[in-house]
């Protein structure tokens, strides 16, 4: 889900690329995450009946041209239970899970990249509850040095199970 593009709402550009190798080649979609705004994108799913604990934001990502520098992440979540008193209309994210800054693959740009996010402030997450993730890149971060896009190729959230 990409947020609406207003002010505190800005998204990245999501784009399908294709590898350089030869025929049959391989498509993907990526979130290009500019350098210098926050940009952030979200989605939703029903936490599995095995969770117990402990989630942490897997992010792979590659740069666009940079093979130096550093990038920030945040993450945050919205759980809301079966039966809460929430009100899933007025919901808001719990607050900003952030990474520390992260180097970004050296030596050639497209290389990819990890950060692991423990989503500590985890906005009282149980299983079977309706989840919407929220991944973020804070290229406004004067901490987040590395020039041109992060290009976002696939996220998970890992956790411990019962």
């Amino acid at each position: 889900m990409l947020p609406d593009g207003t002010t505190g709402n800005l998204f990245p550009g999501i784009v399908r690329t294709k590898s350089s190798g030869t025929a049959p080649g391989v498509y993907l979609l990526q979130a290009n995450f500019d350098a210098a705004n926050l940009e952030w994108l979200a989605w939703s799913f029903r936490m599995p009946a095995d969770y117990a604990s402990a989630p942490v934001m897997k992010v792979q990502y590659k740069m666009t041209g940079a093979t130096s520098g550093n990038v920030i992440i945040n993450g945050r979540l919205a759980a809301v239970t079966v039966g809460d008193a929430t009100d899933v209309d007025a919901k808001t994210f719990a607050s900003a899970n952030v990474s520390a800054a992260t180097a970004v693959p050296a030596t050639t740009a497209g290389k990819l990249g990890e950060i692991s996010l423990p989503l500590s402030t985890d906005d009282g997450l149980a299983a079977g509850d309706f989840v919407v993730v929220y991944l973020g890149r804070d290229g406004a971060s004067v901490s987040d040095t590395a020039a041109g896009d992060m290009e976002v190729v696939t996220v998970a959230v890992e956790y411990q199970t019962t």
